[in-house]
């Protein structure tokens, strides 16, 4: 499927993963290997992703302060 990583640089990118440690950073928590599919599992994200986070209601109501705080703490 056009897209989809191959199961090598799907692991390259869980030890990638593995190495980032930041309080902005989702962690990575663990990845199974044994039979496919192959998973990552990471952190929980109490929101949901970002995007769909920004796409509900509570995202259409940000305020411009927040939406610059939020790209703040990205850029630090």
């Amino acid at each position: 499927m056009p897209g989809l990583l191959t199961p090598e640089a799907f692991l390259e990118e869980a030890k990638l993963m593995h190495l980032l440690r930041h309080q902005k950073i989702v962690q990575l928590i663990a990845v199974r290997t044994t039979t496919e599919p192959i998973w990552i599992i990471r952190e929980l994200l109490v929101n949901g992703a970002l995007k769909d986070y920004l796409r509900k209601d509570e995202g259409r109501t940000i305020t411009f302060n927040i939406i610059a705080d939020m790209a703040g703490q990205v850029w630090d």
